[in-house]
């Protein structure tokens, strides 16, 4: 039987969420990373509450648009409030090298 990726991060993250952290707290991380002014909800075509609510794992995933870089900045959101590699992989339907790529990105300063 083959479980669907919906019912897989479900049953993975229910109930979880990053380190006891506010989905508020989650937008101003997406803020500071980006550049945004402090009341943004998007900022330069992308839209940081839906990062934001990608990053709570107790929130429904939204969707997030690849190509302006949503899954992305929902992962280096997700990486500042301490949820691992896995977690992240699994909550954004990607593989953990491809998180790992994210990371390592964001660390040296090119994201």
């Amino acid at each position: 039987m083959k479980i669907d990726r919906l019912e897989r991060t479900t049953r993975t993250l229910a109930g979880t969420s990053p380190a006891g952290v506010a989905r508020g707290e989650l937008l101003a991380v997406a803020r500071r990373l980006v550049g945004a002014p402090e009341t943004a909800t998007s900022w330069r075509g992308r839209d940081l509450v839906a990062v934001a609510r990608a990053a709570d794992l107790t929130a429904d995933l939204p969707a997030l648009d690849e190509e302006r870089g949503e899954p992305l900045l929902a992962a280096l959101v997700m990486f500042e409030a301490g949820v691992s590699i896995q977690d992240t992989a699994v909550r954004l339907g990607t593989h953990e090298r491809q998180v790992s790529r994210w990371r390592e990105t964001a660390e040296g300063g090119r994201a």
